[in-house]
């Protein structure tokens, strides 16, 4: 790694959310678990015609299928209930209802211990934002009031890492990319994608992990915690080693 340097002041900070803000270690398995098992239950035909790993399947094959569904996750699992209804002879009740059961669940998220408190410090003092290929909905889990925006692949039609999601978060923040950092918990998706539209791109390495050695490796700032973020936002933008950043 190399020292960064922003074009100018820090004006705006972008924020994965899985991963970042919260643990989702199990959660989307749970949620899946938990919807299947209200289908079996309100639907049972659905329990007869489908296991859970055939309904699974069902979905990754629309995903593959339907190219206009792969950059909107909440329509794509909605077009998986509703292929299912139609086989099994329910209506939208099923969709509309399953749905929900994934969607709270999918809510059902632990905040790390360093996020309100860091939010509280950058709020107001950065323009905030949300960069997230996920359907998880801030307000819900009472951050809303933070950002200033959020942008996800159902508004711009493009994921992380496509510069297109890059690009719209810098028209939304209203500030040049060398203005912009970053911090998400992915090599591909928040690391490379924003260092490759020009942001300052952070790693958020909570565990320690190696770099993947498939991937090329731009220049970033690698943190173990969201804590350490403010002692790096004023330029020059240095990397700081893992025990610096966590002391």
């Amino acid at each position: 790694m190399t020292d960064l340097q922003a074009t100018g002041p820090v004006r705006a900070i972008t924020f994965d959310l899985d991963f970042t803000l919260w643990d989702l270690e199990g959660v989307i398995h749970r949620a899946e678990m938990l919807q299947y098992q209200f289908l079996c239950q309100h639907y049972p035909e659905v329990g007869r015609r489908y296991s859970a790993e055939a309904f699974q399947a069902l979905r990754f094959r629309l995903h593959e299928q339907r190219p206009d569904l792969r950059y909107n996750v909440t329509l794509l699992r909605q077009e998986a209930l509703r292929t299912v209804a139609i086989e099994c002879g329910y209506d939208e009740s099923l969709v509309k209802q399953a749905f929900q059961v994934f969607l709270d669940a999918r809510h059902d998220v632990k905040l790390y211990d360093d996020t309100v408190p860091l939010l509280e410090r950058l709020h107001g003092r950065y323009v905030l934002g949300v960069i997230t290929n996920g359907n998880a909905d801030v307000r819900r889990l009472g951050l809303g009031g933070y950002f200033d925006f959020t942008l996800s692949p159902m508004e711009v039609g493009a994921a992380k890492p496509d510069r297109l999601i890059f690009e719209a978060a810098c028209n939304r923040a209203g500030f040049d990319p060398g203005e912009i950092v970053h911090i998400g918990d992915d090599p591909e998706a928040d690391v490379i994608g924003a260092a490759g539209y020009g942001m300052v791109a952070v790693w958020l390495n909570r565990h320690r992990l190696q770099w993947p050695a498939e991937l090329p490796r731009p220049d970033c700032i690698e943190l173990p915690t969201l804590a350490a973020l403010e002692r790096v936002l004023q330029p020059p933008l240095a990397v700081p080693c893992a025990d610096d950043a966590s002391s």
